[in-house]
């Protein structure tokens, strides 16, 4: 299942969603002016079903950032627009995990709503 969520800033980086962007692409975006600006995130968890209890998780996380000028970076779009894919692996019972949990991103909260 997938779903989208508004995260601000701030919650991006303490879940290490910038760490594998080159800075220069982001550095507009990950000032402490910046924190509270939300941006849209397309969240998927794989493998949630055959996975057992003591497996690695897998957290799919998918968003746009839009550059300041048009860049020619590798995984941007000719509009300047730079597409995140990432996924990012944790074992259940991790401190990775509780950050998750902390910012309502598991679906147990999603499907209540």
């Amino acid at each position: 299942m997938v779903y989208v969520r508004c995260l601000m800033i701030e919650e991006m980086k303490e879940l290490d969603l910038f760490d594998d962007i080159e800075y220069k692409y982001i550095k507009h975006i990950i000032n402490d002016d910046n924190d509270t600006d939300e941006i849209d995130v397309e969240i998927e968890d794989i493998d949630r079903e055959v996975r057992d209890k003591d497996d690695i998780c897998k957290t799919r996380f998918k968003f746009n950032i839009v550059l300041p000028v048009k860049s020619s970076c590798k995984n941007c779009n000719r509009n300047g627009i730079l597409r995140v894919d990432l996924v990012k692996e944790y074992e259940p019972n991790s401190p990775y995990a509780s950050m998750l949990c902390q910012h309502h991103i598991h679906y147990e909260d999603e499907e209540e709503d």
